[in-house]
């Protein structure tokens, strides 16, 4: 039994390993980002524990300038990753939408296609049952003994 759209049924199922595949690069570059993020916070902390540390002694002013221009490039830097960080979270947001829409357009043909199959077989079902009726009906004795 062969479902009549079963070409439209293949395709929304391509289209919807496009969308998930899609997905999947869009939410690996958001978490590259955000780790990217991390790894600048991370290196924050840590730069401003070393410079709390080298505070303790005696230190040239030019030192404490490339300190201050470092934490400046890293605040610049983080709010650069936030704001990646956003746009690529509506991105994500977005081909999750346009997947869920592909995942819907494809259960539709499934269902038409389960629908199918059950009015198919009820309709071979049905045929069996007849077929078997007129046998039954044409083999049963005339009453002539």
């Amino acid at each position: 039994m062969t479902f009549r759209f079963e070409s439209l049924l293949r395709l929304r199922k391509n289209a919807e390993n496009l969308e998930q595949r899609a997905m999947a690069e869009m939410q690996n570059h958001l978490y590259a980002r955000q780790n990217e993020l991390q790894d600048l916070n991370s290196s924050d902390t840590k730069n401003k524990d070393e410079l709390q540390t080298r505070l303790q002694q005696t230190l040239p002013g030019r030192t404490l300038g490339l300190y201050d221009r470092y934490f400046q490039s890293l605040g610049i830097r983080s709010g650069l990753q936030k704001q990646i960080i956003s746009e690529t979270a509506e991105k994500v947001e977005t081909k999750r939408l346009e997947l869920v829409e592909a995942m819907k357009k494809r259960r539709v043909m499934e269902i038409l296609k389960d629908r199918e199959i059950l009015k198919k077989k009820s309709k071979v079902l049905k045929d069996e049952i007849a077929l078997m009726d007129e046998i039954a009906s044409t083999r049963w004795p005339t009453g002539k003994l």
